[in-house]
């Protein structure tokens, strides 16, 4: 019967299928058997069947077989049915009623082309009859013919459209063919036309279960108390909470949106888990909700309960599918455990089950846990990889030209910004135009490329790409965020404030957004500079004292700045201390600053006071200077000083002071290659000018994650109007050219912390008016470390190996600085 293949719309069908099996002319005339059939129709079926098995072969008449056949039928005894026909009935003839409950045996005991076989004989007797095509589709629906059962019911459905069993078979055909929408509409016909039938309303909930639609599938089970049984209830509720957990994953207006939803989700569950976990026979329904809670607590961005379940479930033995492994990766990505998640992404795109149409989002999520796990080489070779795996259309039939791949485009973006994070910014920058030009409305290639001209020391060129962009999607999060960046840069103090406001009112537990906000709370903290220096000469001429900054040397100064005032002010104080053993005698310098400093789009300007004591008495000094950008590549700027701090200490040793300033412009060509030329004159007040010129230049020759290796030039010269008789070293004239190879290696990376190590060797020549040419060289190694956006140190230890006034000298320094925001 119906129930061994579809429990559930056995009761509607099965009233129609026995319609004709309505008693025949009754086999035996007498009076005992008459009671025998009465009791058989009230549904006692032993007694008649007792005294049916028990007539000899030999002596059973067709009548008493078609009885035996039916009644049996009626007991539910199929395998009886069955065996009857095969001994006694198959030669025969036998009447529609006894082939239609045989043919329904055999249907029971999936034996479908018997069942059909039988179907068939009873409709050339009753070719009519629609009981006998309806047991005759849901045999083919069964058998693996669902084409044949659907044409079939439709013939009948189109006949008689007002019939709901019509329906129904229709429906079961439907079903069995993978038509679950078509199946749906079926089932809601019969549902409009018999739903007081708690057999037609049964079938009806489990349709909108099928497809997909359990919400309204629960409002009808609950509107009819009793209509479906308990276990299958709370699966269905349990389906009400998976759908919001999907729901909350989607894209909404807001972060906020989705956290109702996931809210929603997640009071579900807990209250399924409270009623159930109790009733052992509900143990796989609880580890199901539980796993899919996971869901709606990764899209309620609580990403730490995410793990501490899996970890729970995975203890307990429960296998964890691939849909709720993407969730437990990406919490451990958002957890900042990249390792962990790199292995499940892995985990994910192995698994068997692994749908095609997911393995993008799967292979970029793993690009990114390969990337925060300091594996840059790893998430390149991926990228590239999934780029060539992907074709640039779809091809489809019947079209001479096929439709373009969303995915491919995709591929091809996530390939080029590869380069961004692999170093390889050129190439980056090429690959991302070119899709662009192919995509300019794609505001994801936009974005991109917007990052990468930041990355290229670009912020103007980023901030109009974006402007362009915000006409597409004005309150797109990735969109806002960039613009903040690239405010940053640029020195857009209050518009990087309402973007940073806007996004994190908006998205509060977007990661992005998150980042954004902590580099805007980084900017507007108080900021101390320590710097300090010690120094050593050897063999100089002046009794092991260098010419120039003496012999043990030491110098340190602190500068405080306080948080912005009014986005663009800063005050500042700071105070320092240097010293020197010269041949005159040790010197020291003693200094006090203050002052205050503008920063706005392309300007910088400070203004100080200072005072100074290097044992003639306090001296106040006065400092004045401006930064001013032109472009994304020029910067010109200057500065005037009054008792300049670059003044030598050997010459406050002695009494003499310096005014002065300095001029310089700089070319930028990107983040890899520079030149800057400053001029810098000043007066001592010994009646000495001096003119200094120094042309400085970085050629970036190569770079790889974690490596970076620059050719850089200075060349300098100066000129002073007094060479004799002044107590400090005061050439003539001089000339220097020192070309230099720096190399920075990063030892360590992890998302906000660094540690690096930079190497330094270069070889020139210095050239000094009456002394001649000599060789100079360079060589210095240094360390440096950042953490958490607020502490930056660096030391540095170098040695210069060069001549002054003909003597030939070598400096051996330390230098070392440190930041702190606070």
């Amino acid at each position: 019967m119906l129930r061994t293949f579809h429990p559930h719309l056995r009761p509607m069908i099965c009233v129609a299928l026995c319609s004709q099996l309505l008693w025949p002319t009754l086999a035996f005339a007498d009076t005992a058997y008459d009671g025998l059939i009465r009791q058989a129709r009230g549904g006692n079926y032993s007694p008649v069947l007792s005294v049916l098995r028990q007539v000899p072969d030999s002596q059973l008449t067709t009548g008493q077989v078609s009885d035996h056949l039916q009644i049996a039928s009626w007991a539910g005894l199929d395998s009886e049915v069955v065996e009857v026909y095969e001994a006694q009935g198959r030669n025969r003839v036998l009447s529609v009623q006894a082939l239609t409950a045989t043919a329904r045996a055999y249907r029971n005991l999936k034996r479908w082309d018997s069942a059909s076989a039988l179907y068939r004989k009873a409709l050339a007797l009753e070719p009519n009859n629609a009981d006998l095509q309806l047991g005759l589709a849901l045999t083919q629906a069964d058998g693996g013919k669902p084409e044949e059962a659907v044409s079939r019911a439709k013939t009948l459905v189109a006949a008689k459209p007002e019939d709901p069993a019509r329906r129904l078979a229709l429906a079961y055909a439907l079903t069995r063919a993978g038509a679950t929408y078509d199946a749906l509409f079926e089932y809601d016909q019969a549902f409009i036309r018999a739903g007081n039938n708690p057999d037609v309303a049964r079938e009806y909930v489990f349709a909108l279960q099928r497809a997909r639609l359990p919400e309204p599938a629960l409002r009808l089970a609950r509107q009819r108390p009793g209509l479906i049984d308990p276990s299958v209830l709370r699966r269905i509720e349990g389906d009400v909470a998976a759908e919001r957990v999907r729901l909350a994953e989607l894209a909404t207006r807001s972060e906020k949106e989705r956290y109702v939803i996931a809210d929603c989700a997640l009071a579900d569950y807990d209250q399924l888990l409270k009623t159930w976990t109790p009733d052992a026979q509900a143990h796989d329904d609880v580890v199901r909700w539980r796993i899919d809670r996971m869901g709606a607590l990764k899209a309620r961005a609580r990403t730490a309960e995410v793990i501490h379940d899996y970890q729970q479930l995975i203890g307990e033995g429960a296998t964890i599918p691939t849909y709720a492994l993407r969730w437990v990766a990406a919490s451990y990505l958002d957890q900042r455990q990249p390792e962990a998640a790199v292995d499940l992404y892995r985990q994910v795109l192995a698994a068997p089950d692994a749908e095609v149409g997911d393995r993008l989002e799967d292979s970029t999520a793993l690009y990114y846990a390969l990337l925060e796990s300091d594996q840059p080489m790893e998430a390149r070779k991926l990228a590239e990889t999934l780029a060539q795996s992907q074709r640039p259309r779809i091809e489809l039939k019947g079209q001479p030209v096929g439709d373009p791949n969303d995915k491919w485009m995709d591929a091809q973006q996530l390939a080029a910004q590869a380069g961004t994070h692999g170093a390889d910014l050129p190439s980056a920058e090429q690959r991302l135009a070119a899709l662009v030009d192919q995509a300019p409305g794609n505001v994801g290639l936009r974005l991109a490329q917007a990052d990468l001209y930041r990355a290229r020391d670009w912020p103007r060129r980023a901030e109009s790409q974006l402007k362009e962009t915000e006409s597409m999607a004005p309150r797109d999060v990735g969109l806002e965020v960039s613009q903040g960046y690239t405010a940053l840069d640029l020195q857009e103090w209050r518009q990087l404030d309402a973007l940073a406001d806007d996004v994190g009112a908006r998205f509060p537990d977007n990661r992005q957004v998150q980042r954004l906000e902590r580099v805007r709370d980084v900017h507007d903290m108080a900021e101390l500079r320590v710097s300090s220096y010690g120094g050593k000469s050897y063999g100089a001429g002046n009794n092991g004292a260098g010419a120039v900054t003496g012999s043990r040397d030491l110098g340190i100064e602190s500068v405080l700045y306080s948080p912005p005032i009014d986005e663009d002010w800063r005050l500042f104080g700071g105070a320092g201390f240097a010293t020197g053993d010269f041949q005159e005698g040790t010197g020291y310098h003693r200094w006090q600053r203050l002052g205050v400093e503008r920063r706005t789009r392309d300007m910088t300007l400070e203004a100080e006071v200072s005072n100074h004591s290097f044992g003639y008495g306090d001296k106040t000094g006065a400092r004045l200077a401006l930064a001013r950008d032109i472009d994304d590549h020029w910067q010109y700027g200057g500065s005037l000083d009054y008792l300049s701090a670059n003044t030598p200490l050997r010459a406050l040793n002695s009494g003499v002071t310096a005014n002065g300033g300095s001029g310089f412009i700089r070319w930028r060509a990107n983040e890899s290659r520079e030149w800057k030329l400053a001029v810098s004159p000043s007066h001592f007040s010994d009646g000495n000018n001096r003119l200094e010129a120094l042309l400085t230049g970085r050629e970036g020759v190569y770079r790889a994650p974690g490596v970076q290796v620059d050719l850089g030039l200075e060349v300098g010269s100066s000129h002073n109007s007094m060479s004799e008789d002044v107590p400090y070293f005061n050439p003539k004239s001089d000339f220097s050219v020192l070309p230099t190879v720096s190399v920075n290696h990063v030892l360590y990376h992890r998302y906000e912390t660094a540690w690096s190590q930079q190497f330094q060797a270069g070889a020139g020549t210095y050239s000094q008016r009456d002394y001649g040419t000599g060789a100079v060289g360079l060589l210095s190694y240094g360390q440096r470390v950042s953490w958490n956006d607020v502490f930056e140190a660096g030391a540095v230890l170098s040695l210069l190996n060069r001549p002054y006034d003909g003597d030939r000298e070598s400096d051996l320094r330390l230098v070392i600085d440190l930041t702190y925001r606070f």
